[in-house]
């Protein structure tokens, strides 16, 4: 079976979704933030709850601030590295499952 016409329809939008694979990188991660912010933010009052408030408030404000920009930072480019660790001619499969399986979390979650 040749699959080059199959091939043919599709790259032209594997080639619009490579370029902008940073943006795309870039709402998984926030939006895995967004799914998952408040277990991170239970663990880390788990870890501080103990210290004089002051000291809680500062670390919290820290965390929240600098945190999560740096868990962003940090993670778009491994989930990008992810994506482009397929064939090209696979990426918009690729992200519409990412984007569904995103959706699923949130479901699970109760956000939707």
């Amino acid at each position: 079976m040749d699959l080059s016409l199959v091939t043919d329809f599709i790259m032209p939008f594997s080639l619009w979704v490579n370029d902008y694979l940073n943006e795309i990188a870039l709402s998984i991660v926030s939006t895995l933030l967004v799914i998952y912010g408040d277990k991170i933010l239970a663990f880390l009052k788990k870890q501080i709850g103990s210290t004089q408030p002051i000291l809680r408030i500062t670390l919290f404000v820290i965390f929240c601030a600098f945190g999560f920009a740096f868990l962003t930072a940090f993670l778009t480019p491994l989930v990008v590295e992810f994506i482009q660790s397929f064939e090209i001619v696979w990426l918009p499969l690729i992200v519409v499952a990412l984007f569904y399986l995103l959706g699923y979390l949130a479901k699970k979650r109760g956000f939707i």
